[in-house]
């Protein structure tokens, strides 16, 4: 398929089982089964992303609570909670920090309010 500079091709796979490598490198996409990621790198996105009124010693705190209990969280809900539809770890890992999020919002400074970092 030729392609104009203006044009763009977007592949969306449900997942790679039956590609080729080489089908893979010519695409460019680098696949990664979620589950070998780990926690470690969604937490380190999420605490980047906290509000800029978060002292570094907000941030660590909250990094190695999120360490130590993200598994035994995700373990509970597996545990203890139905699901209507079936979920990957990383989705309950990402959906209990929105949830987080949802709190700090009041840290987060704009037009109307300036939070103090205390």
């Amino acid at each position: 398929i030729s392609l104009t500079p203006q044009m763009r091709m977007v592949f969306e796979v449900e997942d790679l089982s039956v590609a080729s490598p080489a089908t893979v490198s010519r695409c460019g996409m680098v696949y990664m089964e979620p589950s070998a990621l780990g926690n470690e790198p969604l937490v380190q996105s999420w605490i980047e992303r906290l509000p800029t009124t978060f002292t570094k010693e907000h941030k660590d705190t909250l990094q190695d609570l999120m360490l130590k209990f993200t598994l035994p969280l995700v373990m509970a809900v597996r545990r203890n909670c139905k699901e209507l539809s079936a979920t990957v770890d990383n989705n309950v890992v990402q959906s209990h920090f929105r949830l987080l999020d949802c709190y700090f919002s009041e840290y987060e400074a704009n037009e109307a309010r300036t939070p103090s970092a205390d």
